[in-house]
């Protein structure tokens, strides 16, 4: 699901909408503690779109975090395809 070291938030591609409701939740007023938001497992297929809008949400609004996996300008998902980013 996700855990924090020190100021790295490590995510699992495969949590359910509920496990990012509950990470949203998390999140709120600890955004300010995180520099990165990476991921971990062999896993590269979200299950759910809802982890993508999240980390849209949290990159709009603190540019600085680093989120590796919106930071190229083009990203391919099997479920969900080519995405653009404009962040």
């Amino acid at each position: 699901m996700f855990n924090i070291e020190g100021d790295v938030l490590n995510l699992s591609y495969d949590m359910t909408l509920d496990e990012v409701e509950e990470l949203r939740d998390f999140l709120i007023g600890k955004l300010g503690y995180i520099t990165s938001i990476g991921f971990e497992g062999a896993a590269r297929e979200f299950s759910t779109s809802s982890l993508l809008q999240l980390l849209a949400s949290i990159k709009k609004s603190r540019p600085e975090i680093s989120i590796p996996v919106l930071e190229c300008k083009e990203t391919v998902f099997g479920k969900f395809g080519v995405i653009s980013w404009r962040l």
